[in-house]
This record gives structure tokens, C-alpha cells and sequence, in this order.
């Protein structure tokens, strides 16, 4: 079941098995104002006990700033920091050189797809 909680602007939450999948439903993270709006809704899912395994699905986005970036990465330390996991999956090539180019394919793993990332919380 699909849920867009209703303080949620950007994401539609889903739960696969144990894993949190949040879709970002923009297809650009250009501006300040979305970064921020995206921090406190993924913090808000990273934070629960229930999100301990996370994939963050971007195949809807085609674009993403510099401060969205850091809103990922700070995500993904967030996460590691409460012993939580979190993977990527649905990058565009645009998109996934932006994320190779300030190391999120160093502290995430990053799949293709959703099925993808899945499986490898399985394994």
C-alpha cells in the first residue's frame, strides 16, 4: 500500500516486507526550499524504528541541486548513525554522476532499480 502521509510534499511512502521504500515524486530537487521540504520528510522516516532498512527510489528525478545532494548524504549518515541502512535506486545517468561526484556511491549502495535494491536487503 502506497501513502503519502499528509505533512509529505515530495515523497509517497511504501512498505516492501521490512523495507521503508520513500519515491520522490518531483522530477527536479532544484531549489533550497524543495532540500529543505525533502530533509524533514526523509528525516522524519529515517528516524522510526520501522525504517531500519530504507530504499530512496529517484527514478522520477531528473535533476538535483547541490543542497539536495546534501540532504542525501546527511540522510544516509542520519541513518547510520541509529544502526539504520539506506539504499538508492532509480538514478538517471545525470543524476547518478551528481552522486559520484559528491561520494554518495561511497557511503549508499545505489541500484538500478527497486526490485534491485529489495534484493539486496535480502541478501
Amino acid at each position: 500500500m502506497t501513502t503519502r502521509p499528509p505533512e509529505f510534499e515530495l515523497l509517497l511512502l511504501n512498505m516492501v516486507g521490512d523495507v521503508a521504500v520513500a519515491q520522490v515524486t518531483t522530477n527536479e530537487l532544484r531549489f533550497p526550499n524543495q532540500a529543505q521540504a525533502l530533509s524533514y520528510e526523509l528525516g522524519l522516516i529515517v528516524a522510526q524504528d520501522w525504517a531500519s532498512k530504507m530504499v530512496i527510489d529517484l527514478s522520477r528525478v531528473q535533476y538535483i541541486g547541490s543542497t539536495t545532494y546534501a540532504v542525501l548524504v546527511g540522510t544516509v549518515k542520519k541513518a547510520v548513525e541509529l544502526g539504520h541502512a539506506v539504499k538508492f535506486c532509480g538514478l538517471t545517468p545525470d543524476v547518478r554522476i551528481g552522486a559520484q561526484i559528491i561520494g554518495l556511491d561511497r557511503i549508499a549502495d545505489i541500484r538500478a532499480t527497486e526490485s534491485e535494491a529489495l534484493e539486496a536487503f535480502a541478501s
